[in-house]
C-alpha cells in the first residue's frame, strides 16, 4: 500500500509518500515527542476499515470482557480462523468488568478487541505497555499468523527488529522506511534517539541491540 502526502499539525512531519507493504509488519520507531502517535491517529482516520488502537484505553461502562471481544467481533466482515481469546488467554476473564482488571489485562482485553475486528489494516500504538514478558512474546508470535496489515509503534528495539517486516524510523520531521536491516543501523539509531546504540551478533545470526 502506498500513502501519499502525509502532513501533520506543528510541523511534525510531513511526507510525500510513504509504503506500508501489505500483510506485513511495519514497525514505527522514533524518539519521544516525534510525532509517532498523531501519525497513526491520522492515518486512522485517512485509511478506509482500519482498526485502530491508541495508547490510553479506558472503559467507563460496567462492560465486560465478553461484552467487549464480542462488540469487535460484530465489527469484522470475516471471522478469523485464530483463537484470540485462547492466544491472549482471556477465558478467566471474560465474565469480570473490564475496568476492574490491571493494566496489563485490560491491554489484552484491548489487543483482543481490536484483532477481533479483522480488519485490513491495524494499527496498535505501543501494545507492548503494561505487558509483562510473557504476553510480549504471544504477541510476538500471533502478529504474524494475521496475515494483515499492522503498523505498530514499539520502543524496545530488539523486539521491533524481530516482529518487522519494515520499518518506519521518524525524527526531525522526516521519515525514513526499509527493511530492518538497512533502516536499524547503529549510525541512524544513534542520531534518531541522540543515544550510542551498539549491535551485537551471535555466532548464530541472533542480533541485539545495546545502550
Amino acid at each position: 500500500m502506498l500513502i501519499k502526502e502525509i502532513t501533520l499539525p506543528r510541523n511534525l512531519l510531513q511526507v510525500s509518500q510513504a509504503t506500508l507493504p501489505d500483510q506485513q509488519i511495519t514497525v514505527l520507531l522514533g524518539p519521544n515527542g516525534s510525532g509517532k502517535s498523531t501519525l497513526l491517529a491520522y492515518l486512522a482516520t485517512h485509511l478506509p476499515e482500519c482498526a485502530y488502537l491508541p495508547q490510553q484505553n479506558q472503559s467507563y461502562d460496567a462492560l465486560s470482557v465478553d461484552d467487549l471481544l464480542t462488540l469487535g467481533q460484530q465489527r469484522a466482515t470475516s471471522p478469523l480462523t485464530i483463537d484470540i481469546v485462547t492466544e491472549l488467554e482471556l477465558a478467566p476473564l471474560l465474565a469480570k468488568q473490564v475496568n476492574q482488571l490491571s493494566g496489563g489485562q485490560q491491554q489484552r482485553v484491548w489487543i483482543a478487541f481490536i484483532l477481533l475486528q479483522n480488519a485490513p489494516v491495524i494499527l496498535l500504538d505501543e501494545p507492548l505497555n503494561g505487558l509483562d514478558l510473557r504476553y510480549q512474546q504471544r504477541l510476538l508470535q500471533l502478529l504474524p499468523q494475521l496475515k494483515t496489515t499492522i503498523l505498530m509503534v514499539v520502543h524496545d528495539l530488539n523486539y521491533a527488529y524481530r516482529v518487522a517486516d519494515w520499518i518506519w524510523l521518524v525524527s526531525a520531521a522526516t521519515l525514513n522506511e526499509g527493511q530492518p536491516s538497512n533502516i536499524m543501523t547503529t549510525t541512524d539509531l544513534t542520531a534518531t534517539f541522540a543515544t550510542p546504540v551498539s549491535l551485537h551478533q551471535t555466532v548464530d545470526g541472533a542480533v541485539a541491540f545495546w545502550i
